[in-house]
């Protein structure tokens, strides 16, 4: 991979895919809320920055302006960029059309009846390191559930588990900063998903695959219509990646806070009923994901001009820590009562998968907790190497299990 330029000036010279950006991204958007709300630079092509909470929900909700057809901002040109991935590519009112016949998948009766697998899947993981002094609670744990839950429900073999996440790591990862390795993930998870369905059509099962083959679009006036192969292919895609990444990224940041703050990790251990809350202070202080629109016209956001044809994030980090909607937004409070985080988006792309993501991690933190419930990170905080691109989560997290 070439060597990135070093930023100049963060408001005027952003690179999300810098290891700065990895290594202190909380710190930057901080100062820039203050110093320069929508920050641009003229890497990928130009781009732009927004870091306040209002801004970012207002450009979410103004599809008109603002439109989804690009999600994350990379060295490709936007013209370039041609992978779908409805709903979240998608532009009200074709969205809707996709997004509503899946909203029954993931409501909180279906997300119920996973709760015995997902725990089976964190009991397993956390069988196989008993008894290690020293572990790696992103790939020894945090990795591990996610990927095993899609599969479940994608209804194919638990070995394809190292393949499955090596894709993940494909596309919004190492191939973030490298266009070569993404388009080769996406080659290999398109291909996959076209023969997975093409054994459906020949041997029916039940299992997702088989639910998004046989999807009817909702077109809101009472009439349906098959999705279009591109669409079942975008759609198992897009659930591949978000059903994976976001999460295990979520559990692997509470299990770096957790290793960091004892005090915290011994009230969960006392009190375990506490874990839905802090999952959501979780959330909302390690936020995985950063969004990109592009700019349908010209216009402006917080008296900012931003140009057509270009791109912007839309830091959902940032908006959760932002002083003008949270109390002390610097500190985890674990048991914080108001904490309306945007960590799964807002507006219409607001994530449908939001039920099972905080289902899984209530469980895999509840199961670590009780089986550890002492442990602290094995090496300096500083050493942590954190992602970049469209999610942000810890590489690895190595920790000392305390007896």
């Amino acid at each position: 991979m070439a060597e990135r330029p070093p930023v100049t000036d963060w408001a005027t010279d952003f690179d999300h895919l810098s290891d700065e950006w990895g290594a202190r991204g909380p710190e930057i958007v901080a100062e820039l809320r203050e110093r320069c709300p929508v920050a641009h630079t003229e890497r990928f092509h130009g781009a732009y920055l927004v870091t306040r909470y209002d801004d970012i929900a207002e450009v979410a909700r103004d599809t008109t302006t603002f439109s989804s057809r690009i999600t994350l901002i990379n060295d490709n040109h936007p013209d370039d960029v041609k992978l779908e991935l409805p709903p979240i590519t998608l532009d009200p009112p074709g969205h809707s059309e996709i997004r509503r016949p899946m909203l029954p998948l993931f409501n909180p009766k279906e997300v119920a009846q996973l709760e015995p697998f997902i725990r089976e899947s964190a009991t397993k993981a956390l069988d196989a390191i008993e008894g290690h002094e020293y572990v790696d609670g992103a790939e020894d744990f945090a990795q591990l559930i996610p990927v095993d839950l899609m599969m479940h429900l994608y209804g194919v073999e638990s070995d394809l588990g190292p393949q499955f996440r090596s894709w993940v790591d494909g596309m919004l990862k190492d191939g973030v900063a490298d266009i070569e390795i993404a388009r080769k993930a996406n080659r290999e998870v398109q291909a996959y998903f076209v023969e997975e369905m093409n054994r459906r059509r020949a041997h029916p099962t039940d299992d997702l695959i088989s639910t998004i083959l046989h999807a009817e679009a909702d077109l809101g006036d009472g009439g349906t219509r098959p999705f279009t192969e591109r669409e079942r292919i975008g759609t198992l895609f897009v659930l591949l990646l978000g059903g994976i990444d976001t999460t295990w990224s979520s559990i692997g940041s509470a299990l770096y806070h957790l290793a960091t703050n004892p005090d915290d990790l011994a009230r969960l251990a006392a009190d375990p009923e506490l874990m839905p809350s802090a999952v959501e202070e979780f959330l909302r202080f390690y936020s995985p994901v950063t969004i990109a629109r592009v700019i349908k016209e010209d216009a402006e956001i917080a008296g900012c001009p931003v140009d057509a044809g270009k791109r912007l994030l839309l830091s959902y980090p940032s908006a959760n820590r932002d002083p003008s909607h949270f109390e002390s937004p610097d500190e985890v409070i674990i048991d914080r009562e108001n904490n309306r985080h945007m960590a799964f988006g807002v507006g219409v792309h607001r994530c449908l998968g939001s039920n099972l993501a905080r289902t899984e991690m209530v469980i895999a933190l509840t199961e670590w907790v009780k089986r550890f419930p002492r442990f602290e990170l094995a090496v300096d905080p500083s050493d942590i190497v954190w992602t970049v691109g469209p999610v942000r989560g810890p590489r690895k997290v190595p920790l000392h299990i305390l007896s």
